[in-house]
């Protein structure tokens, strides 16, 4: 008997407590939710500033930009209300009133001129901001740059441009205080970033109450910990993974074409032969590519950006996909495969290079399969997978295959200057044009986006003239979740995701 009421009992306790829950979502569902997020690339420091953390900041909702682009890539005001462009060095920004930082502390256009400083200071591909004068009314900003800046909107939307309490005494590697609708509660490097929910968020308060991210660096473990349930969302799986969950109704996948791409680098200091980089480019199957190894995820790509845009590949003429006229144009600058062992030689040196990627995406798969492309014209290529790209910067490769967004900030301009410009960051190819010099300065200076389109077409040309890089493909970025999470939209620049909208219905 004793058994009979007890169950009753819990019976009633069960009823009584799904009645309760009916309805909207409550402050006391939503601080009771609790989301996984998978993600495979790891992180060290949450300082927005610093190279590319800002992506994280801004991924994980923790920090938010003045301008955010739209879906079509145009920025729209975020934590700015408006702006104005007085003249080619002079903007003024008005900034958004009420918004307080996570802590409480009010954002004010000084906070902004402070981090806009700072990261002009500490990270090249912002230094205008360094350069810059400031001056503040009330809650308006005006900019002076020391050159002209077409562009400046666009660099605003950039993740490093966040806007965090730098005056919080906070570590700023683990514990940034953003305006986003979520706060870092605990941040373990390379393993987990536990997040909860900014309860006095400027635009409405979250509906999920603590989000912990996991990273996960294998693909197909992390595929098994989404089927498993260990964790809710997964990031960045591989098309491998695709019928799995397509076919299983408790879990959905919301995807967007991006500009993210499969970017491969000569290095020129090595591969000085440009009869060798063509006769590479001309050796790799791009279609065969996006259908047999990335299952259709991928796009074929001409140039730096994707075909559709004004300054995309449309308007390029790249290298065909020829094994034959790639082994005559070897054959023709003296490559001879005098020993039949299939490696052709020069000088009685076997041509042999270094393919070397890092555990991202699918770039240990390309290596692999360039690999096998290249055999097929008589090159020997060794491959080496990395656990980061660091190898980039030292120089430690013939051929890199490197994993970016091309079109970050919704234009040409930041990409080609940090890729073809002589002092650029991630100019790790070590090429070096004087013309392309001379247009990328122009395109700094060019207000006509028209004429923008035709610098940055005629820069992208004359570098594939030279055969100083390829572009394997651009990536459809794919959310992989639990069917029953909402709110999740996939964006083209890969850093917009989090937000205070998902929920778990």
């Amino acid at each position: 008997m004793k058994r009979k009421i007890s169950m009753l009992t819990l019976l009633v306790v069960l009823i009584a407590s799904l009645l309760t829950g009916c309805g909207s979502t409550t402050a006391t569902d939503a601080s009771e939710k609790h989301l996984v997020w998978g993600e495979t690339q790891a992180v060290t420091s949450l300082d927005p500033a610093i190279d590319w953390q800002g992506w994280f900041t801004v991924r994980y909702a923790i920090s938010e930009t003045l301008f955010k682009l739209d879906q079509e890539l145009v920025p729209q005001p975020w934590l700015a209300e408006s702006y104005e462009n007085m003249d080619a060095n002079t903007w003024k920004i008005t900034i958004k009133e009420g918004i307080n930082f996570s802590n409480g502390n009010p954002m004010t256009a000084e906070a902004v001129i402070e981090n806009l400083k700072k990261v002009g200071s500490v990270n090249k591909r912002a230094s205008a901001f360094g350069e810059a004068t400031y001056t503040v009314e009330g809650n308006t900003i005006t900019i002076k740059t020391a050159s002209p800046y077409p562009t400046l909107i666009n660099d605003l939307c950039d993740p490093y441009a966040s806007i965090i309490d730098l005056s919080a005494a906070e570590d700023l590697n683990h514990k940034p205080i953003g305006t986003g609708p979520y706060v870092v509660t605990d941040f373990v490097e390379k393993t987990t970033i536990d997040l909860a929910a900014n309860e006095d968020y400027w635009d409405g308060k979250p509906n999920i109450g603590t989000v912990q991210v996991k990273f996960v660096t294998d693909t197909d473990t992390l595929a098994m910990a989404l089927q498993s349930g260990e964790v809710d969302v997964a990031m960045n799986l591989t098309s491998d993974s695709r019928e799995t969950f397509e076919t299983n109704k408790d879990f959905k996948i919301e995807e967007v074409s991006t500009s993210r791409s499969y970017f491969m680098y000569y290095n020129l200091q090595t591969v000085t032969d440009s009869a060798v980089r063509k006769a590479i480019s001309m050796a790799i199957n791009k279609d065969g590519m996006a259908e047999f190894l990335f299952e259709g995820s991928v796009t074929p790509a001409i140039g730096a950006f994707p075909m559709d845009l004004a300054y995309g590949g449309s308007h390029l003429k790249g290298s065909t996909f020829n094994l034959e006229e790639a082994r005559k144009i070897l054959s023709a600058a003296g490559y001879k495969d005098s020993d039949g062992d299939g490696i052709v030689e020069k000088d009685g040196k076997p041509l042999t290079l270094r393919l070397v990627t890092y555990k991202r995406l699918k770039n240990e798969a390309i290596v692999t399969e360039l690999q096998s492309e290249l055999k097929a014209i008589g090159i020997q290529g060794e491959v080496t997978v990395n656990d980061n790209s660091d190898f980039f910067k030292a120089g430690e490769f013939d051929l890199g295959i490197y994993s970016i967004v091309t079109t970050a900030v919704g234009d040409p301009q930041a990409f080609l200057s940090s890729t073809f410009g002589a002092e650029g960051v991630t100019n790790f190819g070590h090429y070096s044009n004087a013309e392309v010099n001379a247009l990328l300065t122009q395109l700094k200076a060019e207000f006509d986006s028209s004429k923008r389109s035709d610098l940055a077409i005629s820069i992208q040309q004359k570098a594939l003239d030279e055969y100083a890089f390829d572009n394997i493909g651009f990536v459809n970025m794919a959310m992989y979740m639990d069917a029953n999470i909402t709110g999740l939209t996939p964006h083209p620049t890969d850093y917009y995701q989090m937000n205070a909208k998902m929920n778990i219905e």
